[in-house]
């Protein structure tokens, strides 16, 4: 870190504040083209002022204070977007709930976060008045991250006050009732925490040793069940990687949300919230998923109903709405479990055809699944879209390199049966992955909200192969053209 001066921290301290950030949106306002203009000015003003603070640290020989600020906002590559998940109880790490030591370094850094809260959530107002939601509820997101005090952005999310925390309804339920989240155990009464950290295992009313547990849960029948908000993960494989699997898809969940904010949740809802209006009452269906020991379990247990069930990692089946996947010893199942994660959510968190991409169009089903292979979880936020993903840099290559590609006006009349039996289904797939990857990120996120209302007409089977330009507003010449400039721009 590159010292200052010590006094120019104080200097710089007096104009730092609230009025001064939003009063740096608001300037922004008529210069920036968007709200994601908007949102980088104000974040690199931001990064600017914690790097300041930071320096002004060290130099005054403050290592462990100038860190801990350093580390808090690590800059984000121009391949990835950033999604952060709220401090609650279950998966917020030590870092964002760590208790203030009341030193006036801690407090400018807390004030400094608090400050750029209370800008974010202004970009998230405006953004929403412009229809930007996904934008919107991403920055409501973050601001609770550097602010988990800030009311506003509590209720636009449904989080309730708690003991001081802001809870959703199932984490306050869990907290009332006494139980607390362990990332080996998953949720548990505090009372058997004791007990099951030195080996032990709460079943059927009796505490048993983990070797008997284990034998009891050996077959997937009697599996143990890891239940969290969104997710109900049945596996034989053990209680610790059920923990853990449950814990990654409900991050996973969080990103998703964030991203595809307007498919889940009407845009009026989130209108009436961020106008201040009193959120209604939304249910919550719990997805399944099965995960095998082995390879070979998962093998036998599918093979009846997918002949070639043998060729895969994972697979959502739609006939039970349950996603199955197995323990893959050598390398990471992640990318699968999100793909096929993301088909289930997309397919069973509204009211949705079984015949999704029957006739057409059925490419942005597996390209935005696709995309979501890039997912890469943090303790605090997940990112995605990341270049050196195996789809993305397979995507790039192609088109630049190889010069491969189907154009849009061809590419959206392919139907399921079209694009599934196409010998070049591997290269097929890239494509799309590429192309969801630009429709959602691309040129400042300019069809982001588009490629939302595609989703919802592909899943409403109400999509035609001219659906996408039409809302877009773009020719398929003319997003062709868009997405090779894109692809060509990327570091």
């Amino acid at each position: 870190m590159r010292p200052v001066r010590t006094g120019h921290i104080l200097r710089w301290g007096a104009m730092v504040g609230c009025a001064t950030l939003i009063c740096c949106v608001k300037a922004r306002v008529g210069v920036a083209a968007n709200p994601i203009e908007h949102y980088q000015a104000v974040s690199s003003d931001y990064g600017l002022r914690l790097k300041s603070l930071a320096d002004a640290l060290a130099a005054r020989g403050d290592m462990e204070a100038a860190c801990r600020v350093a580390e808090w906002r690590s800059p984000v590559p121009a391949d990835q977007r950033r999604y952060y998940f709220p401090p609650g109880l279950a998966f917020a790490s030590e870092k964002s709930t760590k208790a203030a030591d009341g030193t006036k370094a801690v407090e400018r850094f807390r004030q400094l976060r608090t400050d750029y809260a209370a800008a974010l959530f202004e970009l998230a107002k405006n953004a929403a008045g412009e229809k930007r939601i996904s934008d919107a509820v991403a920055w409501t997101y973050e601001t609770l991250r550097e602010d988990p005090t800030h009311a506003g952005a509590a209720r636009v999310l449904g989080l309730q006050l708690v003991d001081g925390r802001y809870l959703s309804a199932f984490e306050a339920a869990k907290h009332r009732a006494g139980d607390v989240w362990h990332e080996r155990f998953g949720w548990l009464p505090q009372t058997h925490l004791a007990r099951y950290e030195a080996g032990e295992r709460y079943l059927q009313g009796k505490w048993v040793t983990s070797a008997e547990d284990a034998r009891i849960h050996a077959a997937i029948e009697r599996g143990w069940v890891v239940d969290t908000e969104n997710f109900r993960v049945r596996t034989n494989h053990s209680l610790e990687e059920g923990a853990r699997l449950a814990a990654r898809l409900e991050k996973m969940h969080l990103v998703w949300r964030q991203l595809f904010a307007r498919y889940h949740t009407a845009e009026g809802e989130w209108t009436r919230r961020f106008a201040g209006g009193a959120m209604k009452t939304l249910s919550n269906r719990r997805y399944n998923v099965v995960y095998y020991r082995n390879r070979n379990e998962f093998v036998a247990a599918l093979e009846r109903r997918e002949a070639k069930i043998g060729l895969t990692s994972g697979i959502f089946m739609s006939d039970d709405d349950t996603a199955y996947f197995f323990a893959d010893a050598e390398r990471s199942n992640d990318p699968f479990v999100f793909h096929e994660v993301t088909h289930q959510l997309f397919s069973l968190s509204k009211a949705t055809t079984l015949k999704v991409g029957e006739r057409n169009n059925f490419w942005f089903v597996e390209g935005v699944a696709c995309y979501f292979e890039s997912l890469v979880l943090h303790p605090e936020y997940g990112e995605l879209g990341r270049l050196d993903n195996i789809r993305l840099k397979a995507a790039r290559f192609r088109l630049l390199q190889d010069g491969f590609y189907i154009p849009l006006a061809e590419f959206t009349a392919f139907s399921r049966a079209q694009l599934q039996s196409d010998p070049r289904i591997a290269t097929l797939y890239s494509q799309a992955a590429g192309l969801a990857a630009f429709l959602l990120d691309g040129d400042e996120a300019r069809y982001r909200e588009a490629a939302v209302d595609y989703l919802h007409a592909i899943y409403g089977n109400r999509a035609t192969p001219v659906t996408l330009a039409e809302l877009t507003g773009r020719s398929y010449p003319e997003l062709d053209a868009d997405y090779r400039t894109w692809m060509t721009s990327l570091p």
